[in-house]
């Protein structure tokens, strides 16, 4: 079976920042794997004063779209800045996979995300540690050794550089 065709990867827009004079248009992805429904990044449902002042954004939130929030099995954080993590306390029931250094900086550095975002009520965080690869690595284990009874996890294949 080519696992790879059933498989399709859905960008949303979620927002438009003003970066140096530029319009920024920021996306979040829906991957529809037959395993599960996972949500890459969350983008932002409310505006925040550093936000405003930094970015200047005009928000097109998850939870206000023709957007199933219920039908996501997992979540994945790329990183936590602020414009990827805010829409995260709509997944508070589903694990959310974040590289651990990420989620230690977010929760430790000033100025670095706006950390109540971070730490919003009943989110659960699923550390991993290393790179993106490591990453995809722990989904397709957990995947293929069954360690995910209650959770479900993410097949994600991309061709690899063989010099990586």
């Amino acid at each position: 079976m080519n696992v790879s065709a059933a498989i399709t990867v859905t960008p949303i827009l979620v927002a438009d920042l003003l970066v140096e004079g530029e319009v920024m248009p920021v996306y979040v992805h829906v991957i529809d794997h037959p395993d599960a429904r996972v949500l890459v990044d969350t983008g932002m449902t409310e505006l925040h004063p550093a936000v405003v002042a930094a970015f200047d954004p005009l928000l097109y939130p998850l939870s206000r779209q023709d957007f199933d929030v219920a039908g996501i099995d997992i979540v994945v954080n790329t990183h936590l800045h602020a414009d990827h993590c805010g829409g995260n306390h709509l997944f508070a029931d589903r694990p959310i996979y974040v590289q651990r250094r990420e989620l230690d900086d977010a929760r430790g550095e000033d100025d670095y995300t706006i950390r109540e975002w971070v730490n919003a009520p009943g989110l659960r965080y699923v550390p991993v540690d290393g790179e993106l690869d490591a990453m995809l690595d722990t989904f397709l284990a957990g995947l293929a050794n069954g360690a995910y009874e209650d959770d479900v996890a993410i097949l994600a294949a991309r061709p690899r550089d063989e010099t990586e």
